[in-house]
């Protein structure tokens, strides 16, 4: 049984944002209808991914759809984080409706992050933690069946583990949180348009922008201007590292 969905929730980007593609593929910020569909995007994406897919989700052939509820409830709780701006480029299909083929969560760090986020008495501050406490209310009644017990949080501990690469003149910065593209429109560049969104936000606030990748990805996001290897995020497991682009400071 799967976890019942929630009615789409009013969105903290505008959706009539300016596309910055004319033709093909069109690059936008996300609204909160475009929630399922960017799960839908990953969950396409990351389904054999050797962090989302192995490592934390081993028994994802039995229970696949349970890889979809997990990225859902990520996607919906950083959504209402101010920090966090979510990206997708969308296709026009034959039928007139757009289709989401790619996402990116960006995150702001540093005092550009703090600047984004909402007064302290604003009731739209509520909307993460509901979420979380809803979800975790259904993770009791619906578990999350696919997942390693022992390395469900394998990648939320990852990034919190990496924190001392964002420091010094690397404090503020714009990190590329999640970055995914549907398998059929893969090698279109529409990951190189997720990607140059927040390395061009960086550029214009003179932050740097950074990843943590896998090694086999490092030659895509240094042609998007992330060419500086600073280390390996946690304890290296995985064989991930983490890229950054120069500070402009």
């Amino acid at each position: 049984m799967s976890e019942p969905a929630l009615p789409p929730s009013p969105s903290h980007t505008p959706s009539s944002t300016t596309a910055e593609a004319a033709a093909g593929p069109v690059l936008r910020l996300a609204s909160a209808a475009d929630l399922p569909a960017i799960a839908r995007c990953w969950y396409e994406g990351f389904f054999d991914d050797e962090v989302i897919g192995e490592i934390m989700h081993p028994r994802r052939s039995q229970f696949p759809e349970d890889v979809y509820w997990f990225l859902l409830r990520g996607i919906r709780e950083r959504f209402w984080d101010y920090r966090h701006q979510f990206v997708v480029v969308v296709v026009r299909e034959q039928d007139g409706q757009d289709r989401v083929v790619g996402a990116a969560d960006w995150r702001r760090l540093g005092e550009g992050g703090q600047a984004r986020e909402l007064w302290a008495m604003d009731p739209r501050n509520l909307v993460a933690p509901a979420l979380h406490l809803y979800h975790q209310t259904c993770l009791r009644v619906w578990p999350n069946r696919a997942a390693d017990p022992n390395r469900k949080s394998f990648l939320s501990s990852a990034v919190e583990d990496s924190k001392r690469f964002w420091t010094g003149e690397r404090a503020e910065c714009w990190d590329l949180h999640v970055c995914g593209v549907h398998p059929k429109y893969q090698r279109r560049g529409i990951g190189k348009l997720l990607v140059r969104w927040g390395v061009q936000r960086a550029e214009e606030e003179g932050a740097c922008a950074s990843v943590i990748c896998g090694a086999k990805n490092r030659g895509f996001y240094a042609s998007g201007g992330l060419t500086e290897l600073a280390g390996k995020p946690g304890t290296g497991e995985g064989g991930g590292i983490v890229l950054f682009t120069e500070s402009k400071k």
